[in-house]
């Protein structure tokens, strides 16, 4: 893999064009380091060497570093001693220059020698070194001290290009892509006691990624073959890829979608809760894009990801391209239940019959807090957003119903457009339990948070990036599942917490057998719980799986009254435990591992034409894109406001009456204290009436009484 050499000038001061260049590529500018040559690279062994992001975090350590340099740098540099290679030396000299905050200029540079001296005229420094035929190793030879002293009005070096500092942060980055620019500032800032600008140290980033993972054009065209190697190593891999006919030149096409998913993935989700989310998130590397994402979630309440795609945004065409690939191959079962956002093209692709989504009975619903999100835009009502939003998550009738009157009384309009919502498509009251108690689409969301650290790579690296953590991923929680299959306990660990709450909470409840059949009961509550519903009595019906307080049908997990009315005539609740919940299960999701890609040397040979990116995909938008999605309603945690002195709510503590009344206490006491200290009144008497008057607390007494006699003393011991 080869490095593209980006030849920039590194003193520019303008911050707004630095930012632009840098968006832009700006490959054509000069840079003060033509001394150094490219560093060779190693070949990034992808299946037993791949970079930290696409790594297990128990992996051991020792072999992050795949390209060590072992340069002397903090021996400094003395004659014969003697370096690997001609880049060694120059850095380490510049290693010396930096610590000793001095500087140089080059006489001669060729393949043998490479002659300097000090940059200030009046210093007798000059350093030679040489390549030595005999060790085939390159040795310094003649060498003088610097006379002089740096008079330097800058927080840089010259020397500190742009190239070391690629050097220095490129084991950090291998270990992490999503490292900042600013934890590159400080890193250097620690390493070498210097404060580089933000534009050197974005390059520099930008250099050590590609030197990594090759540069965004050179991924475009390793693609076909990265994913030729799936199809062959990875049997049962399903891979769909667009080009943009419209756009293509002899021997060339151009990309424009590509959707993948992993045979492990789809096999595995067989044994999942039949619940998938989508969502999309940007890409933020030189070239703009789209990776929808969709995920499922086992019996353990884990996140399982099972469809990846690239497009170019969030079209009709490109979730269309997406949706139907995921029905065809990856989700083809019955009553999957599909959870997105209110997006109308998603919406659009789903009702699209060409995309199969029809053909076998399926639902799709809304995501609860983009409901309330875009409710709080219409009418800007914090409260009425709030019952919107139990609206929702209600689990039965009665308490949907509940706070559809609260929304009736508070605001007629605020009813109508919440009844224009189909009931079925964003509350568990009416769903039938298809959402199994999934109200939002967090689980994609927090995945575009796990992404976000290959987001910002070249397009290749984000497909090999998605097998190596899902490999990892695979192989961690296929021991802990098996683990707990081997523990003799029937059900996941999430599922059993739930469970044994739910057994304790049954044990007080008085139940009622209603046929002999022993199918209804009446189950009734004889301590309050706090969970929201009054303590009442509720229908149980366990041949229709129904209890009135909704859990059993939404959860598909025995609610504390099912536990009670089972335990009543000594029957195993168990058996009303959805099969999804059991470690069984669990292990069938992760029982398929991913098989480990063979060698580069391996990979069979593309032939076909080359693939390079969209000209009119490229970034440039003046500054750095954004990497975290903008917060908007639906993000804000919203407190109750509460004044600073009573800690009452409905005020702040300007307006609080209790403020008030502390000040004109105070002011009253004010008052008295200087009458009697300037013997207007007697002392006795004015205690007496002033605190009659004024009816002050106890507390204000003995503030009061305090000062008084603090000033009596004072002043009897004056006199």
């Amino acid at each position: 893999m080869s490095i593209h050499n980006f030849d920039l000038q590194d003193d520019e001061d303008n911050d707004d064009e630095e930012l632009l260049a840098a968006q832009n590529g700006d490959e054509n500018e000069e840079d003060d380091d033509d001394d150094l040559p490219q560093l060779p690279i190693l070949p990034i062994r992808a299946s037993y060497n791949p970079p930290r992001s696409m790594r297990n975090v128990n992996d051991d350590h020792s072999t992050e570093l795949y390209h060590s340099m072992a340069l002397p740098v903090d021996q400094g540099i003395a004659p014969g001693m003697q370096f690997h290679n001609k880049n060694d030396c120059i850095l380490a000299i510049k290693y010396y220059h930096m610590k000793k905050s001095t500087d140089y200029i080059v006489k001669k540079s060729d393949p043998e020698r490479y002659v300097i001296k000090c940059k200030d005229t009046k210093c007798g420094f000059k350093l030679r070194a040489s390549w030595r035929k005999k060790t085939d190793k390159w040795e310094i030879g003649n060498m003088n001290d610097h006379t002089c002293v740096s008079t330097e009005m800058t927080q840089d070096h010259h020397k500190l290009s742009y190239n070391v500092i690629c050097e220095s942060v490129k084991s950090l980055l291998y270990m992490d892509a999503s490292i900042t620019v600013k934890v590159i500032i400080a890193h250097i800032r620690e390493k070498f006691n210097y404060t580089v600008s933000y534009r050197k140290a974005w390059r520099a980033r930008n250099k050590a990624i590609e030197s990594i993972y090759g540069n965004w054009e050179e991924s475009y065209e390793e693609l076909p073959q990265w994913l030729m190697v799936m199809e062959k190593d990875l049997p049962g891999t399903i891979i769909d890829f667009q080009s943009d006919p419209s756009t293509e030149v002899a021997n060339e096409t151009v990309f424009k979608r590509l959707f993948w998913a992993f045979r492990p993935c789809i096999s595995g989700f067989e044994f999942c809760k039949p619940i998938v989310q989508i969502d999309a998130t940007w890409l933020y590397g030189k070239y703009k894009g789209t990776l929808l994402l969709a995920v499922a979630q086992d019996g353990n309440n884990k996140i399982f990801p099972i469809a990846f795609a690239i497009v170019e945004g969030e079209t009709k065409e490109a979730w269309s391209f997406f949706l139907k690939n995921l029905r065809q191959h990856v989700t083809p079962q019955e009553n999957i239940c599909l959870i997105f956002d209110r997006h109308v093209s998603i919406k659009s692709a789903y009702d699209d019959p060409q995309n199969g989504w029809h053909d076998a009975p399926t639902s799709h619903v809304y995501c609860v807090r983009h409901i309330a999100q875009n409710f709080m835009r219409s009418f800007k009502d914090g409260e009425l957003k709030k019952k919107v939003a139990c609206m929702g998550y209600a689990m039965n009738i009665p308490t949907f119903e509940y706070y559809r009157s609260e929304i009736a009384v508070a605001d007629r309009k605020a009813l109508a457009w919440v009844d224009n919502i189909p009931k079925q498509k964003w509350t568990q009251s009416h769903d039938d339990g298809r959402r199994w108690g999934h109200m939002t689409s967090n689980l994609v969301e927090s995945q575009n948070n796990v992404y976000k650290g290959i987001r910002g790579l070249p397009i290749t690296a984000i497909v090999k990036a998605s097998y190596y953590r899902l490999a990892a991923l695979f192989a961690k929680r296929g021991h802990e599942a098996a683990a707990r299959v081997n523990s003799g306990e029937p059900f996941s660990e999430n599922s059993m917490k739930y469970l044994r709450n739910e057994v304790i909470k049954s044990n007080s409840h008085h139940v009622t057998q209603f046929d002999r059949d022993r199918y209804t009961f009446s189950v009734r509550e004889t301590i309050d719980h706090k969970e929201g519903l009054p303590k009442g009595e509720y229908k149980v019906d366990l041949q229709n799986k129904w209890c009135d307080c909704g859990r059993f049908r939404a959860l598909h997990l025995p609610c504390s009254h099912v536990i009670a009315a089972c335990s009543s005539f000594c029957h195993d609740y168990k058996t009303f435990v959805d099969n999804k919940f059991t470690n069984e299960c669990v292990y069938a999701v992760y029982n398929i591992h991913f098989d480990v890609v063979h060698h580069q040397t391996y990979w069979p040979n593309y032939e076909g034409p080359k693939v390079v990116p969209n000209k009119l995909m490229r970034r440039a938008k003046k500054g750095r894109p954004p990497i975290t999605r903008i917060r908007t309603e639906m993000d804000d945690v919203e407190t109750e406001r509460r004044c600073g002195v009573c800690r009452m709510p409905g005020h702040s503590r300007k307006d609080c009456i209790n403020i008030r009344h502390q000040k004109a206490q105070e002011t009253w006491m004010e008052v008295g204290l200087w009458m009697i200290i300037n013997g207007r009144m007697h002392r006795a008497n004015g205690f007496n009436s002033l605190f009659t008057k004024i009816n002050v607390s106890s507390l204000a007494s003995i503030k009061f009484c305090t000062v008084l006699n603090q000033r009596h003393f004072y002043l009897s011991s004056s006199s």
